[in-house]
């Protein structure tokens, strides 16, 4: 079994923060909107789609999730909405929502490994510094 590379480690990683960034945001929506009416709801789904400028999936808006549950299934959810069934695909990766998300927190990563470089560089001057005395 071939060792796993430095390339899809990080890939993974990155994508790990982006799913666990991603459901920190429908938790964050259920919270502050989960007691919204349905018509709130349907307005705030017709407001995503008119800013993505089509239909969305339930994946592709912050609150899909609770909007898919509160109405049974996303196809109902839309008919209720008054819009039409989305046209795009319907793929993860491809939605602008997680696109951008990835680029965050490959910020985040590189932060957070620059952090941990320069940590790790104190600790080993402190080392030094300890072994002269």
């Amino acid at each position: 079994m071939p060792h796993p590379g430095r390339s899809n480690i990080y890939e993974a990683t990155i994508k790990r923060m982006v799913n666990e960034a991603l459901e920190a945001q429908e938790q964050g929506f259920a919270q502050n909107r989960g007691n919204d009416s349905d018509e709130q709801l349907l307005g705030y789904l017709c407001f995503c789609a008119s800013l993505l400028g089509h239909t969305p999936w339930p994946r592709e808006i912050v609150g899909g999730s609770l909007i898919e549950d509160r109405f049974g299934t996303w196809q109902t959810a839309i008919a209720n909405a008054k819009l039409p069934m989305p046209t795009t695909p319907n793929k993860l990766t491809g939605f602008t929502r997680y696109v951008e998300e990835t680029e965050r927190q490959k910020i985040v990563y590189r932060e957070k490994k620059a952090a941990k470089k320069q940590k790790a560089q104190q600790r080993l001057k402190a080392q030094k510094e300890k072994q002269k005395a």
